[in-house]
């Protein structure tokens, strides 16, 4: 979710002190535990079509109403494909293809020049769930990657309300649009 030279700008890496750690889950945190994949579902789907799925993704977030967070160039678009074609690959057990070229993984202060509200997430997984549907991916794929994908997009948000915590789009109220039951 990312617009202008920042999208492509290269991540410095963290100091020494700057340990970089995938999120945890912490009881007291309204947030819940990010459930990564299996390691076989990369094998499952296969690196091209992550390449796919994100380039797809990208594209109906380019007609959104969050269009403004994307660069409208289309050279500097695709770069922000890579990158985040990248990042999804090597999370799901890839190559370090990101993290050799951005450095360590940092969704906080890669989304920290934008503003990311509640909304702006909705928008964003809904246009996962239309991807979903419009490349046909595997039922047996969908809950596994939904349920690593919605709870990832909380810590993107960086512009909520104090008083309202982030609504939860759950695989279970979901799955019938793909006809599982």
């Amino acid at each position: 979710m990312c617009q202008g030279r920042h999208f492509i700008q290269k991540i410095t890496a963290p100091k020494e002190a700057e340990n970089f750690k995938w999120s945890h889950f912490n009881p007291k945190s309204p947030m819940p535990p990010i459930l990564f994949p299996s390691p076989e579902f990369l094998g499952k789907v296969g690196v091209s079509a992550i390449a796919e799925i994100v380039l797809h993704h990208h594209r109906l977030l380019q007609k959104s109403s969050i269009s403004h967070l994307y660069p409208t160039d289309e050279e500097h678009f695709l770069e922000g494909v890579s990158k985040a074609s990248h990042f999804l690959i090597e999370v799901l057990g890839g190559e370090k293809v990101y993290t050799f070229s951005y450095g360590p993984p940092a969704l906080c202060r890669t989304h920290a020049p934008f503003s990311i509200d509640d909304e702006a997430r909705e928008v964003w997984l809904m246009m996962y769930k239309q991807t979903f549907h419009d490349l046909h991916l595997p039922k047996a794929l969908i809950e596994e990657f939904w349920n690593w994908l919605e709870p990832l997009s909380m810590r993107m948000v960086n512009r909520k309300s104090a008083t309202t915590h982030l609504k939860r789009f759950l695989y279970e109220d979901m799955k019938a649009e793909f006809g599982i039951r």
